[in-house]
Order: structure tokens, then sequence, then C-alpha cells
């Protein structure tokens, strides 16, 4: 998570200081993202910010005044495959590791590139380069979409058109083209004015011709062929409405869909039960057997169908570990949303058990309103959170924790704002940096220590990352 899905909740703070006389803000009928990394990605909670971005803080564009040259032989690769997932591996770094070690079908490949998606909230664009020796090459294409997530799944490459609610499949051998696009609002009957009517969140790739897309606006999940461009790609849905909580029942009718997590032959779809934008109910994750595409019940001796259930709520970022542990960040009340009361944590679901495993760090051990996470092994891990100080001023902050102790350590590095986290297949953490003036790409070591002697520049701020062949 991606990257999964945090920078337009940050858009929507800076928005908010910048245009905080004479605006309304007339909420659509369903909320957009807002992750990454994942990592943002966009965090759900933030609905529908992507209406106001045209007008987005135009301080954010400055970044791209912060550009130096980069390693122009990182685009290079002719390996043939592609993606689908901001937050398995969208967010979640281990999410592909975790696809082929569980199912024995799965396909194999080489990741070698780090595929970064960039944007200012008006235009976006992308920049490509190997992650072992970290350079980037910043593309001249620019995107169809100026929220775009890349996902990385079953040896697949996507990118998640959010404002146009669609789903692009990109062809690997040629970074960043657009082998076929996806569309999931008028083939799915919601045609209409206006953006995020969809809002696709994540993407997992079942094989070469069956993917999973959550949609954060709707109760379902589109079942599509990967192979296949326009209306005919999109081959079923899968109900959610039955394991949306009793709590969340305003009017847009979804449970706010975001990351999908394959273990073996079920999708783990962890959901925010969100009403008009505020958490009505504990997050909980929606368990899917994908040899019928049915919900499986959780909890057979309880009526209806049951979803797992999280101890905390709001998730706006999510991991799944090798060993199976699915790790959420749930912030809980938003910042940017009175009260702001540090009431979340990170807490870590058993995808075998179903049951909660760990010890909770809350945000008040985290000292901030928690905005991502990564996991560096089935305990330790790294989260982003925001603090506000007096004034409304915030900073972003990556602090240490271990599930293990409840415990949180040392703050690792902190900026003016933090796109979000991955983890590269050879262990190390890319840090989307977004720091208006010094925005790029910094990675660290697991120890904490820094690779990166400065950001590597990708011209427009970094807004997601994945790690392709």
């Amino acid at each position: 998570m991606s990257t999964r899905s945090i920078p337009y909740v940050l858009g929507l703070l800076t928005l908010s200081t910048t245009l905080s006389v004479g605006c309304s803000d007339d909420a659509p009928a369903t909320p957009a993202d807002a992750s990454t990394a994942d990592v943002s990605p966009t965090d759900a909670n933030t609905a529908d910010v992507a209406r106001d971005t045209a007008s987005t803080d135009a301080s954010t564009a400055d970044a791209s005044s912060d550009v130096t040259s980069v390693d122009a032989s990182a685009d290079v690769s002719t390996d043939a495959s592609i993606d689908a997932a901001p937050d398995a591996a969208r967010d979640a770094s281990t999410d592909s590791a975790t696809d082929a070690s569980t199912d024995a079908s799965a396909p194999t490949c080489v990741r070698t590139r780090a595929f970064v998606t960039t944007s200012n909230y008006m235009v976006g664009g992308y920049a490509i380069g190997p992650f072992a020796t970290p350079s980037l090459m910043v593309s001249s294409a620019m995107a169809p979409d100026q929220d775009h997530v890349p996902v990385e799944s079953g040896c697949r490459v996507f990118t998640l058109l959010r404002g146009n609610d669609a789903l692009a499949v990109l062809d690997p051998s040629n970074l960043p083209t657009i082998a076929r696009t996806i569309p999931l609002r008028t083939v799915m009957g919601d045609a209409g004015a206006g953006s995020y009517l969809v809002n696709p969140y994540d993407v997992e790739a079942l094989s070469a011709t069956k993917a999973y897309v959550s949609q954060y606006a709707l109760s379902r999940i589109a079942i599509v062929d990967p192979s296949r461009s326009g209306a005919a790609a999109v081959t079923g849905t899968i109900d959610l409405s039955p394991v949306r909580a009793g709590a969340d029942n305003d009017s847009s009718g979804s449970p706010e869909a975001t990351e999908m997590f394959r273990v073996g032959d079920r999708v783990f779809v962890v959901m925010q039960n969100l009403a008009s934008y505020a958490p009505a109910a504990a997050g909980s994750v929606a368990v899917i057997d994908t040899r019928t595409d049915t919900l499986v019940d959780v909890d057979p001796a309880t009526a209806g169908t049951q979803a797992a259930q999280l101890t905390h709520r709001n998730p706006v970022g999510a991991v799944l570990t090798p060993g199976g542990r699915l790790v959420t960040a749930c912030v809980g009340v938003q910042p940017f949303m009175p009260p702001n009361n540090l009431d979340g944590a990170v807490t870590a679901l058993d995808t075998t058990t179903l049951r909660p495993v760990g010890m909770p760090v809350t945000e008040t051990a985290l000292n901030g309103d928690l905005q991502g996470l990564v996991m560096l092994d089935e305990s330790r891990g790294w989260a982003v959170v925001y603090r506000l100080a007096a004034g409304g001023a915030r900073t972003a902050h990556v602090v240490a924790f271990d599930l293990a102790t409840g415990t949180a350590g040392a703050t690792i590095f902190s900026a003016g704002d933090i796109g979000g986290l991955r983890v590269d297949p050879s262990g190390n953490v890319w840090l989307l940096d977004r720091t208006t003036g010094a925005a790029g790409v910094r990675v660290f070591r697991p120890d904490g220590t820094q690779i990166t002697t400065a950001p590597i520049a990708t011209t427009l701020p970094p807004y997601g990352v994945a790690f392709v062949p």
C-alpha cells in the first residue's frame, strides 16, 4: 500500500488550512479513499477529497522543483510479468511472497525494480528503477488519473485508476505503458457524473484470467479477467452486504472495503465500516472462498454470515506477514475529524484461527494518529503516525513497534508529509517523502539506517510504490 492510501488524507488537511474561508464541502454519496502503504495509498476516510483536488494546495506541486537527475539505467527490464494489489503488496510489503508461499500453483517471478507512481493531486506521473541499488528514472509519460496506485500481484502489474473508476493492466516489458484498461463504473451499471462512484481500492490476482478488485464506494467485489479489455473483462461480482456492520447504516450501502490479501484458497478483505465517513463499528475482515467466489461464514453459531472482527475502528493500512498474520493500523477517529483522540492501535489477526494475536500497540504509545505501517517480521514493524501541534501544524513520523510486547520504540524518521512505506524484496524499507520542497523516495535498512543520503527525486511527489519484475 499499497501505499497504499495516505496522500488524500494529507491532501485534505493541507486543503483545509489553505481554503479555510469561503469553502463548502458537499460530500458525494460515497467516500473516496485516502491508504497507501501502504502507503497510500489514499485513505478511505477522506472520502471525496478528489472532488476538491483541482484546487489543492499548490505548494504540493513545488516539490517538482526539487528534481535531480537519476540513474538512466533504471528502466532496464524486458521481463513480461505484471501485477495486482495496493496494499497486499500495496502497503503490505510481504503480500506477494505470501501468495507464492501459500499456493503451489501461484506463478513465480523475480522482482528487480521499484515502480513508483507520483502525484501532486492535479496530475500524475511515474518513476522506475532498480531497488538493489536504489535509483529512479522519471518517465515522460503522464498518468490518465492523478489518483493512481501501483500494485503487483501474481507477477502482474496494475495501477488502480481510482478517480476514473478503472483498473489498468500494465505492460511490464515497457512500463508504464497500459496494455489494457478495465472500466468498472459503466459496465457495472453505475454510470453517472463525477468520479469515485466505484473507487477501486485494491486488486488481487488469482490467475492469468481472474482477479478480484475491491470497490470502496460499493458493497461488492468485482471479478475481472486481466487478460481482456473493456466491459467484457468484468465477469462477475461478490456481494459484501451480508457482512456489512449493522451500525454502518448510511445511504452509501458500502462497508468501505479496502485492501485484500490471499492466503491459499481464501482472500481476506479489510473493511472500515464507516457511516458518513466516521467509524460506526470496529473494523472487520470479510473472508472469500476463491474456489466458489462466495463469502465464508467465520461464526456459524451466529445467525447470518459473519466477518472476522478487528478489535479497533477504522483500519487505514494493513500488511500480511509470511507467517499469516494480518496486521492492521486502525486510526479510530481521523485527525481532521473531531474529537482528535488517540483512540487507534496496531493490531494483528491470525488468518488461520481468525482470532487476535499479539499485544496491540496503541496510538497513545506511538504518540500520534496512525496512517500506515510495514512489518519487518512477525512482530516488529514501523508505523507512520501524524502529530498535531499548537496552531494546527502537523508532522509525520515513522515509529518502530513490537507486537510481542505491545510497545513503541525509536522514531526512525520525521518529515512534513509521508505518503507511505513499503518493504522491497531485499528487506529494505522505501519511504515516500512528500514534504514540500524536499519530496522524493528514501530507503532504509531494517535497522533504521538510511541508505539514501538525500531523497531520490521523482519530480512530482511520490504517491505509491510496487516492486515489479
